[in-house]
């Protein structure tokens, strides 16, 4: 580097401390902001790794090579599981995971905080899986005449009984998604029936066969309502107070089932929004609040949302929050009563009422960004590693140390 060179980047650095120390003051402060880069992990660019953590001062890591939990401070496993999967998927719920392969695999492994909890498997390929945050793992598997379902938990699994099973044995019917109250009791089964384009039947179930026969229903089927829709479905979930959430296309509705002594349980529609735009992200802060974000108008909408507009609402089905990111939205987590809302490398962190929090601008591709042990500390994924960033309140004074970049 030339004299003149290392010149002009020290009159151009000593601007921009004079700039920082007169207008912060000016505006009655005397520290800045910035996200700082802590401790990392690296990974095998196809180690596919996904990653979730529940308001937690651990995460967990999972790739081809097995499962981890690992702590914050300073990135070290907890625990370790090994086990061999060709591509990993996970699913999470709360402080559960569960983890099978994408793709044909016949077994899946539930973990929580503390390790393994159990692991189910089947003698027919996995069309899909889901758990809940109480432990229920749900699976759909694809068997000669149809699909069956079954649901277990960790005391299941080990009496060798599934605690529910349904078969579907038309061939142009089939199982979409399955979701299990917190509680146990209930079941929710989204089934699409091609032989009627675009209809879904959501099927409302007991678990228990004592729950069926206090009800007078059929033990061996425990159905006792369904509700159809004229299309398809993004996802349901159920929530706080055996509320399910049904989110489409065109709305997101809430049923509540109400339960009634020695009677058959009913769901009732709680509310529902409809939806101008369409679903670009949806996703859950706990079971107490959902988050979408909007992508673009529906046809012939004339009062739909800008895009990339995130909503956040109550079980109500109350508004409560609002936060435009002003571009399409590319994504969207949850964690600790706030969201992060991203579009590429612009990333910004509001509360569930829509505050803004922080903004911050990736360096790097990042394909994932999540809470972790607060607001302000996060976990960026990046293409072979992931590394922990806490924003900081750092004084101005210490500025001064990029001077010593000229002395060599």
């Amino acid at each position: 580097m030339t004299i003149k060179t290392k010149l002009l980047i020290f009159v151009g650095l000593i601007t921009i401390v004079l700039m920082v120390q007169f207008l912060l003051p000016f505006f009655g402060q005397s520290h800045v902001v910035r996200m700082e880069p802590g401790y990392s992990i690296p990974f095998d660019l196809d180690a596919n790794p996904s990653f979730h953590s529940n308001n937690s001062r651990f995460f967990y890591l999972v790739t081809r090579s097995g499962v981890q939990y690992r702590r914050v401070s300073d990135m070290s496993a907890h625990w370790t599981e090994s086990i061999g999967f060709t591509r990993a998927m996970t699913v999470a719920r709360g402080d559960i995971i569960a983890v099978g392969e994408q793709s044909g695999g016949r077994s899946v492994h539930v973990f929580n905080p503390s390790g393994l909890m159990f692991t189910a498997e089947f003698d027919d390929p996995i069309v899909s899986f889901f758990v809940n945050e109480t432990g229920f793992l749900s699976v759909i598997l694809q068997t000669s005449f149809g699909y069956r379902i079954y649901v277990h938990n960790q005391q299941s699994i080990r009496a060798g009984v599934p605690l529910y099973s349904q078969n579907i044995a038309d061939a142009l019917v089939f199982p979409l998604a399955v979701d299990v109250s917190e509680n146990g009791r209930y079941i929710a089964v989204a089934i699409v029936d091609v032989n009627v384009w675009k209809t879904t039947t959501i099927q409302f179930r007991y678990i228990n066969d004592s729950d069926a026969r206090a009800a007078g229903v059929d033990v061996h089927q425990g159905l006792f309502a369904a509700v159809m829709l004229e299309e398809l479905i993004y996802t349901i979930r159920f929530m706080a107070d055996n509320r399910l959430i049904i989110a489409t296309p065109s709305e997101i509705r809430c049923y509540q089932i109400i339960t009634r002594p020695y009677l058959v349980s009913e769901p009732q529609r709680a509310w529902t929004i409809n939806l101008q735009n369409e679903l670009s992200h949806i996703g859950f802060d706990g079971n107490r609040h959902l988050v979408y974000v909007t992508g673009d108008r529906h046809l012939n909408t004339l009062n739909g949302s800008s895009v990339g507009t995130v909503y956040i609402v109550n079980m109500n089905g109350t508004h409560v929050g609002e936060f435009n990111l002003g571009r399409r939205a590319t994504h969207l987590s949850v964690g600790h009563g706030a969201v992060i809302v991203g579009s590429d490398r612009n990333f910004h962190a509001i509360d569930l009422r829509g505050n803004h929090l922080w903004e911050h601008n990736s360096l790097h591709y990042t394909s994932d960004m999540l809470f972790i042990d607060g607001t302000n500390t996060v976990l960026v994924v990046g293409a072979n590693r992931a590394e922990v960033n806490v924003r900081r309140r750092v004084r101005v004074n210490e500025f001064e140390n990029v001077f010593d970049t000229l002395s060599d």
